[in-house]
């Protein structure tokens, strides 16, 4: 018992101080996304939103920090329907969407008013496909069913650089590009009429380009 708390304190001793010597910077963003390859087949160009965060120790003089990411990207909407036995036509909406969650290490460099930096990222991967439905029932009242199907999880990571840069206004712009992989994610096929048609196709390891515009905050 003593020598754990002796491990704790020492761990404590190491790392509050460089806590306390710490930055944290926020950045809200939009996301616009281009599927390559295989992953193009699947989604369309998609947009969305995301946010970052960035804890960069007094090591190095600040410019090696530890990042997070998350995102949501929505791929497009597709509408189809069917008629129903009371011969109503039922309109379909679908809409693929995908979330994602990183880690990583970023590297940041530049002069006062400006900044570039680089950074590897890996984390968990989700896509899904919301179906959405409105109709009348028997009764005569409105219906909305809302519906997701598709539902995948998977492994990737990214490699991403960026520019900040200080416009006087408390925030800087923080711009970037960002390289996508994403392992075993199912692909679907779509026949000439645009109708998902039953076919087994072996996972894809799909690629994106991924650009970022937002603000970013530094706190201290």
């Amino acid at each position: 018992m003593k020598k754990t708390i002796l491990i704790f304190t020492g761990l404590a001793v190491f790392v509050l101080p460089v806590l306390v010597q710490a930055q944290w910077a926020i950045s809200p963003h939009v996301v616009i996304s281009v599927p390559r390859n295989e992953f193009a087949n699947v989604d369309e160009t998609g947009g969305g939103f995301g946010l970052k965060a960035v804890l960069s120790p007094g090591w190095l003089d600040k410019k090696l920090g530890v990042r997070g990411d998350f995102a949501f990207i929505t791929f497009g909407k597709k509408r189809s329907g069917l008629v129903d036995s009371f011969g109503n036509f039922v309109p379909i909406e679908s809409r693929n969407e995908g979330f994602r969650l990183t880690l990583g290490p970023e590297f940041r460099t530049g002069p006062r008013k400006w900044k570039i930096y680089a950074g590897i990222n890996g984390g968990l991967y989700f896509f899904r496909t919301n179906i959405t439905t409105q109709f009348f029932d028997f009764g005569g009242n409105f219906r909305s069913i809302s519906d997701s199907e598709d539902n995948n999880f998977a492994l990737g990571w990214n490699a991403t650089t960026g520019l900040q840069f200080d416009i006087g206004l408390g925030p800087w712009i923080d711009i970037s590009f960002e390289y996508q992989t994403i392992y075993d994610l199912p692909e679907q096929s779509l026949g000439g009429d645009d109708t998902e048609i039953d076919v087994t196709i072996p996972n894809v390891t799909a690629n994106e380009y991924t650009i970022k515009f937002g603000v970013i905050f530094f706190l201290k």
